[in-house]
């Protein structure tokens, strides 16, 4: 359990063992993180596991299949994305892809889960070397529990992305119908946010966020909005004790 959380989410959906997620069954739509409102596209994803890897499938609903060529900045990528967010106690690792298969990772580790000869105390995730940001004082995102070492240059080992689109990517004078992505996140680089066995076994749980930045264009002026699985409310995206609960099943 994340500390500090609150009250645990009291629904556990079940993640079906099978080698891709693409016939397992779909998520609820995707609303509006902080307020749970239904949004304008629509949005689902499944999951499923093996011995090897975490599998999701997200279908994006889209008329204009597009991507902004910004780069990131810090926490921040205007981007039209598909996130995954996996949180365990001490830790939080977030993936953004975009439509040309474009990829940005960052991995959070809390200040007080951090300890000299403890699980995060090894090689990738050295202070010295890595150089991580500290968020949670003065830059956000903020939690009650405190600050968080970011490493936004950790990536994971033998992440693979598939994307197919439902018309033409960057052709924004044709209508589109959407996107679909495919992922594929190896067990063996997700040891840092595993509190259980690696790779686990049958019956284990998994803390998983799923969502989508949005990009729209109004005006000549760009604004973003997140939707997502679950309702995160004011907490924001980042706040884990909001997560929904998965339980590996066969």
């Amino acid at each position: 359990m994340i500390p500090d959380s609150g009250a645990s989410p009291s629904v556990v959906y079940p993640c079906v063992r099978a080698p891709s997620a693409a016939r397992a069954r779909r998520t609820s739509r995707f609303v509006h993180v902080a307020t749970g409102a239904v949004t304008f596209l629509h949005t689902d994803a499944a999951l499923a596991w093996d011995d090897e890897h975490l599998h999701i499938s997200a279908w994006l609903e889209e008329r204009d299949v597009w991507t902004t060529g910004e780069e990131r900045g810090g926490l921040t990528w205007q981007e039209n994305t598909f996130e995954v967010l996996l949180a365990a106690d001490g830790a939080l690792y977030s993936l953004s892809v975009n439509a040309a298969g474009v990829t940005q990772e960052l991995l959070f580790i809390w200040h007080d889960a951090y300890q000299r000869g403890g699980r995060y105390d090894v090689a990738d995730l050295d202070l010295a070397t890595q150089s991580p940001m500290v968020v949670g004082g003065d830059s956000a995102p903020h939690h009650r529990r405190g600050r968080r070492w970011l490493f936004d240059n950790w990536q994971l080992a033998g992440l693979q992305v598939d994307i197919d689109i439902d018309g033409k990517l960057n052709e924004r004078h044709e209508i589109d119908r959407g996107w679909r992505v495919q992922l594929a996140l190896p067990w063996a680089g997700l040891r840092h946010v595993l509190d259980g066995d690696c790779p686990p076994a049958a019956g284990q749980h998994l803390r998983v966020a799923l969502a989508r930045n949005q990009v729209m264009d109004q005006n000549k002026a760009r604004q973003a909005g997140v939707w997502s699985w679950h309702t995160a409310g004011v907490d924001g995206i980042y706040a884990p004790q909001s997560y929904p609960v998965i339980e590996l099943t066969v």
